[in-house]
């Protein structure tokens, strides 16, 4: 519990302090004169425009707002947020359909398409001559001269 932001370890210290420096009797007499005094000052007018002041102070931003009419503003803006969002996501879903709709109907086209099997020959036989020198394989090795740019490889 807290007064004026004040503990209770606090305000015993304060209230013992008090009875030390004034003394039993005299600490009734001053806590009713300090009661009376915030009575007093309570009442008085110049607390009530204290107070009146302090509300105004705290009703500005709503009054501003208002002559401002921002709460209108607001909610036309937040409509047009929303407006643009939902163009927006609709645009990018045609969009993704359009992009989408070409690569299925290749996909299709691929999977419908039949399979297209590849053998390849095997090792030559003994009896197996070669059609002719000059259809070389890339990997295999030509009997032709190397050129300029082609430096000579001998195999050891």
């Amino acid at each position: 519990m807290k007064i004026f932001n004040l503990g209770i370890s606090e305000i015993i210290l304060i209230v013992i302090l008090a009875l030390i420096i004034m003394g039993p009797g005299n600490m009734v007499k001053t806590a009713r004169e300090i009661g009376a005094f915030i009575r007093k000052v309570t009442k008085s007018p110049y607390w009530q425009e204290i107070w009146a002041t302090k509300r105004e102070l705290t009703e500005i931003p709503r009054i501003l707002a208002k002559e401002a009419d921002l709460d209108n503003t607001l909610k036309d803006l937040d409509k047009e947020t929303r407006g643009l969002q939902s163009s927006v996501a609709s645009t990018m879903s045609d969009f993704i359909k359009e992009v989408e709709e070409p690569l299925k109907e290749v996909d299709k086209e691929l999977k419908e398409q039949p399979v297209v099997e590849v053998s390849l020959p095997g090792p030559p036989q003994e009896g197996d001559e070669p059609e002719s020198i000059s259809q070389v394989a890339p990997n295999e090795k030509s009997n032709e001269a190397p050129t300029d740019s082609q430096p000579e490889v001998t195999e050891s």
